[in-house]
Formats: structure tokens, sequence, C-alpha cells
């Protein structure tokens, strides 16, 4: 019998058939389109006999699909031992985090094993420690190992000595090289000094700038003057670099502040600041600015491109829900056109935190992966941006901070969708406001999205001629689809369902 269940209710009723699985978790789960096959995969750290192992695949194919003709599983056994936590301690700190890593030896990481328990301890240098702190490293550390092992992670830092006088995360001889490594740059020119002649010329992309110290460059957009509770002047700036925008406040300096107010919108600056949140906003603090050229003959350079992750790390499909329609499109026996059967599909929506891709966040995904026209599998998730979602936005999405405190950063998130999406022709209703924010946000992670793309809006008009409004809302109401407005998944569900039947008017 085929039941939903969340993943933790589906693990609490394996680790409930035997004393032996208590510590037992899901590594993955592998989908077999063709064959119409699932594989789900767990690790535990006792060993399961063939008896037990009949038990959890018959747990795993009560909550799988009637789609899947099989269901398969595999439980390895890995115990967690010192040696091979280090190990992926270091492989993780170096893979995602070069600019504290570079300082990093091996011998720096020292985990002790208790029971089921795992305390561990990182020695870096001051700069990599409040690096760490700032940037949560250890919370999504102690994600990806419990993801690895069948233990509970509990981890710290702690400062180490100095090998050498420089850091790398603050010294100006290795600034630049972090930035090469990590970041696409842009190099102006006729560089005037004003505040620090160790800025340089080299800026990294406000697109790529996320937090942290950071050196930007860009053309005014806006400047102002204010002055402090206490009457101390001080100056908001606006600058775009083409690739992106940003903005935040510079305070005073007793021998420069009188030069940096002859700045103008339309001049040209290169700064080095922090990058970091303010009353929820993302906001940067000016610290040091220099006049500069911005070139003339400058043009985007694309990242380096990723493709799609093998497998899923967060964020796991689940088998596609029944649609709220009493009677789905998806369960009638009935011959649809070949646009539908002939790919696969990845119907999509995104909530945002506001319209503008470039100073807005993503506060929700949510998607349907279609196969031969019937909904297969969905994708759902909410988001912590950073951006601060008001009170209006909440109105209008449902979604609040308080929902979203503990949700995963898009980061983490967009390699899942990246694989969930991978090979499958996207839709979604006005396609172009949610591929501005998909595109910006999957570049920020190195990936770059050539899927095809349907507009279902375009699609309705095309389509539903004889409709005055062609609003997801109205084009539902039309095909009698009931939904939860304004909630990612529940528009996925919606557009997937009009999809079909609108397709089934273009080819009728």
């Amino acid at each position: 019998m085929f039941t939903i269940k969340s993943s933790s209710e589906f693990m609490a009723d394996i680790k409930a058939l035997d004393e032996r699985l208590k510590n037992i978790r899901i590594n993955s789960i592998e989908v077999d389109r063709a064959e119409h096959k699932v594989r789900y995969n767990f690790i535990c750290d006792q060993a399961v006999d063939e008896e037990l192992n009949k038990k959890i695949l018959e747990e795993a194919e009560k909550i799988s699909s009637p789609i899947f003709r099989e269901v398969q599983i595999s439980v390895k056994k890995i115990v967690a031992n010192d040696e091979l936590i280090n190990t992926e301690i270091y492989r993780f700190l170096t893979a995602n985090y070069v600019s504290i890593s570079i300082f990093l030896q091996p011998t720096d990481i020292i985990s002790v094993v208790v029971g089921d328990n795992v305390k561990y301890t990182i020695r870096l240098t001051k700069d990599g420690v409040d690096y760490v702190n700032k940037n949560r490293v250890i919370q999504k550390l102690n994600e990806h190992l419990s993801k690895l092992f069948c233990s509970d992670f509990v981890g710290n830092v702690d400062i180490k000595e100095r090998e050498e006088t420089i850091s790398l995360l603050d010294d100006n001889v290795y600034r630049e090289e972090i930035q090469k490594i990590e970041h696409r740059t842009i190099k102006v020119k006729d560089v005037i000094v004003i505040d620090d002649e160790n800025i340089g010329d080299l800026a990294l992309y406000i697109e790529d700038a996320e937090q942290g110290n950071v050196t930007v460059c860009g053309t005014i957009t806006d400047i102002q003057e204010r002055k402090t509770k206490n009457d101390k002047p001080f100056l908001i700036i606006n600058i775009d670099d083409t690739t992106g925008k940003t903005g935040g406040v510079y305070f005073s300096k007793k021998n420069t502040f009188h030069k940096i107010k002859e700045l103008a919108v339309g001049d040209a600056i290169i700064a080095r600041g922090n990058i970091g949140d303010y009353n929820g906003r993302r906001s940067f603090t000016f610290d040091k600015i220099n006049r500069c050229t911005f070139p003339t003959d400058f043009v985007k350079k694309d990242k380096y491109k990723k493709s799609a992750p093998k497998n899923y790390t967060q964020i796991f499909p689940t088998p596609a829900r029944e649609t709220v329609k009493i009677k789905s499109v998806f369960d009638v026996e009935e011959v649809l056109p070949a646009e539908l059967t002939e790919k696969t599909i990845v119907v999509f929506d995104l909530e945002t935190t506001g319209f503008d891709h470039l100073n807005h966040g993503i506060t929700e995904i949510g998607a349907v992966k279609m196969v031969n026209g019937k909904a297969v599998e969905q994708f759902t998730t909410l988001v912590k941006p950073d951006y601060r979602i008001t009170e209006d936005n909440a109105k209008v999405t449902g979604i609040t901070e308080e929902m979203v405190k503990d949700a995963p950063k898009i980061a983490s998130v967009m390699p899942d969708f990246i694989k969930f999406i991978d090979g499958c022709t996207l839709v979604a209703h006005n396609a172009e406001f949610d591929m501005k924010f998909l595109k910006r946000f999957a570049g920020a992670s190195g990936y770059e999205i050539k899927n095809p793309v349907i507009d279902s809006l375009e699609l309705a008009r095309q389509t539903l001629p004889e409709l005055k409004h062609h609003d997801l809302h109205t084009v539902a109401d039309h095909f009698s689809i009931v939904f939860h407005h304004h909630r990612a998944l529940s528009d996925a569900y919606a557009t997937s369902e009009a999809l079909v039947e609108m397709m089934k008017i273009k080819n009728s």
C-alpha cells in the first residue's frame, strides 16, 4: 500500500523495526526513470541480516509511488572513527572554503568518538576562526558529516599560533590571489588614491560578493549625506558594476571625508569593505574608497560551470502527491500530446522577497517533475534569504521570517535543485521572472542553466484567448483547479495541471 509520509516519519518507522537500527540514516535516493526503479541507500553502524533487510524493504515499498515497478534498498555498515572523520572534514573544508583552508593542515583537525557522538576541534588562525563563526561553517559541516556517518557531531574551532605572521584573510599580499581563486574580477583603470593606496585595481564582481571583507568597484548611482544622533556625518552610497548592485554607509574620516563628499552620481570608485546583514538586509559597509575609471571595454565573464551533482545531499525529491483537484487530470487515462510525453518536464515556482532579482532573494522553491505527462516527483523547500522579508511580502506569500529562520541557504539548496532539473524542460508561469532568480543564484553556485524553457503564461495567451487575464489564478479557475495561491509547490502543481490542459487544446 502506497502511503504518503514525511522523511522523518519514514525513518522513525524504520528505526522502530529493530534496536540495531536506532542510528540508521538515509544517505541517498536513486531514481531510474527509464526502468521505473527507485533505490534507497541507507547507512548504519550495525550489521543488518537478511531478515531485517526484508523488513526495511517492506517499509520502503509502502512509501514508494506505484509508478515504480521495482523498489530496492541498500544498507551499508559505516562506523565512524577519528581517521575517517578527520579526512572528511579536511576534504570538505578544502573543497568549499578555500580562504580558510590554505593554511589548514590535516593535523589541525582533532576528533574523538564517544559512543554515538563525535566531538571535533579545528585549529585555525584567528581570522579563520572569525570567518568560521560568522559563516556558520561548523553547522554546515555537522550537517554534511551527519549524512555520511551514523553519529551526532559537535564541532568547535580553536585559535592556533601562527606559523607565520601572514594572514590569508586580511593581508594585502594575498587578497587578490584569493579573489582569483574564488571569484571573477574587474580590473579598473586610473586609480586616484583617497583612502588607501593598497586597495589596488582589482575588484570582485558584485554578483559574486557574498559575506565578509571584499573589494568591489562600480559607478555611483546615488550618494547622500546624513548625520548620526551624535551629529557625526556619514554617507550612504550605492554603486553598480553591471553584474550587480550594492550599497551602504561610509563613516567620516578626519583626513579624507571631505574628498569622498566630492564624489557624485556617475563617478566610478573602487572600495574595500564588509558585506553583512543590517536589520535583516544585506548591506555593504564602506571602509576605504579610491576614485577610478570603470573599464569601458568590460565584458562579463562566465564562471566555470559545474555539472549537476551525482547525488542529492540535503533536499531529496519525494513521490508526487495527488493534486487537490477533485478529479486530477493526471488520473485520466488518455492519449496526451507528444510535447508532454516525449520529454521530462519540471514545472517549478519560486517565492521571493521582492521583484528585483539582483536585490532580492528566494524564500521557497516548489517543483513537480512530469514523465509521460504525469507527475512522478516533487521537490520543495523553504529557503532562508539574505534579504529581509517585509510584512507586505509575508502577506502575499504567507512566508514569514520565523518560518525560514532554520531553513537552508540558497547556496546549499541549489546543487540539489540543479540535479532535480538536470536534462529536463523547465516550465513556469511568467517564466522570465522565475528564470532571472534561478539563473542568478545558480550562477553564484557555479552552475549554468541551459534547460529549454516553456512559459505557461504565453501558452495560456495562445490557447485561451477568450480569457481577459492569463495569470495563474485565472487560468486555474478556468480549468477548475483548486490550489493555495502564492505557495511555491501548490503553484507548481496548479501550473502542471494547467499545462496538460493547454497542451491538449494546442494539439487538438
